[in-house]
């Protein structure tokens, strides 16, 4: 599935894939666990209540209206994951909520490679148990409040209910990126605030949310999920880009773009330097432009092809389709390669000019071990690697 990482929706899709990486599995085993449990047990209780309300109902009725059983059975499953959906979802946070703030902390290191200047990992969880259940029982509260009108609302026709859906993405949106802010700091005021000042962005993330919350099996995994792509929404949209600076990071420039790729996660942004985006991050282009200018720079400028084949690939999980060699005749026939200079290759390993053997050698292992052809990287990188560390242990 390709997904565009700049919308909301594509952040909970990310958050899916970022749960699975080996370095997360196991801070997402509680809420994952706190999820199919009460998510279960809601399921449970109402299918046990509905079948005795049914019994009940056909020792009442004539035998001609038995077939209102067909009827109500599909009603009530739609209801069941509504309320299930709105009642359960939020007693799940509830409870998870240490466990999610913990996710968001070592996924935010994942993504940046800088851990929480007040991180303490599980003794921290344990000291703020009681703070963090009270911010969850004071988002709850909001949204109570909030859902009054809306509740009103809900019977309008037509517009109640795009209204209502509109509301559950927002508090979706709050529920989770609360996470993530409030792990840096951030109060539930100014939480609000910066969601509101990506209002479009954060409805998005919101509203997938919603969306899978209601498809059987997914709902079970939304909530690791979430935390996750909240955590990816706040540090590349609302935290601010002066802020998302790894703590190892490499840069691999060519005439066109530069790519910037964190050692410790793989994850790779960038910046245009020439061309009709120029000084736009890739992140804010869609992927279909950057598509389009892959196929213009086929043709006049190889280098930042490749580059940009890169990043489409890696984090836009966009497959891209080389021109067959009679489609690149008209291109430019590529100068003789010229030797790196250290500054280069520097920049490529993300070392500074004192840096000895043994950390060129530790750096050249670190990216080698992310962006390896063989662990889906691309040989593009690993050829810029490897020739780094040649002229620079030379």
């Amino acid at each position: 599935m390709s997904v565009n990482p700049v919308s909301g929706a594509g952040y909970l899709f990310q958050g899916i894939r970022l749960i699975t990486r080996p370095g997360l599995r196991r801070f997402v085993i509680v809420p994952l666990l706190v999820n199919i449990l009460v998510f279960s047990a809601g399921i449970a209780a109402g299918v046990s209540w509905f079948e005795g309300f049914v019994t009940w109902m056909d020792a009442r009725v004539p035998s001609w209206l038995q077939w209102l059983d067909w009827i109500l059975w599909p009603v009530f499953v739609l209801l069941l994951l509504v309320l299930v959906f709105y009642g359960f979802a939020l007693v799940a946070n509830l409870i998870a909520a240490p466990f999610n703030s913990l996710l968001a902390e070592k996924v935010e290191l994942l993504l940046t490679g800088r851990p929480l200047e007040q991180g303490g990992g599980v003794p921290q969880m344990l000291k703020e148990l009681i703070p963090t259940l009270w911010d969850e029982t004071k988002k709850i509260l909001y949204a109570l409040l909030l859902a009054i009108p809306f509740l009103l609302l809900l019977f309008v026709p037509l517009v109640g209910p795009i209204l209502w859906f509109l509301y559950t993405a927002w508090i979706m949106a709050l529920q989770y990126a609360d996470y993530p802010m409030g792990n840096n700091g951030l109060k539930f005021r100014e939480q609000r605030r910066r969601l509101r000042e990506r209002r479009t962005l954060s409805l998005g993330f919101g509203a997938a949310t919603v969306g899978v919350s209601m498809v059987p099996v997914l709902n079970f995994i939304v909530m690791p999920s979430a935390v996750a792509g909240a955590t990816a929404l706040w540090v590349r949209e609302l935290k601010g880009s002066p802020n998302y600076q790894g703590a190892h990071e490499s840069r691999v420039a060519t005439r066109g773009v530069l790519l910037v790729i964190d050692q410790l996660s793989g994850h790779i942004r960038g910046e245009f330097l020439t061309g009709p985006f120029s000084g736009q991050p890739l992140e804010r282009v869609s992927t279909q432009d950057l598509i389009d200018l892959l196929a213009q720079w086929y043709a006049g400028d190889l280098a930042s092809a490749e580059a940009l084949e890169v990043y489409l690939e890696r984090e836009r999980e966009q497959p891209v389709r080389r021109p067959t060699s009679a489609q690149r005749a008209d291109a430019p026939k590529p100068t003789a390669r010229q030797h790196m200079p250290q500054e280069e290759a520097r920049a490529v390993l993300g070392l500074g000019p004192g840096a000895g053997p043994e950390e060129i050698r530790a750096a050249h292992r670190r990216l080698v071990q992310r962006l390896h052809p063989d662990r889906g990287g691309s040989d593009y990188l690993a050829a810029k690697i490897n020739e780094a560390k040649d002229v620079l242990l030379d």
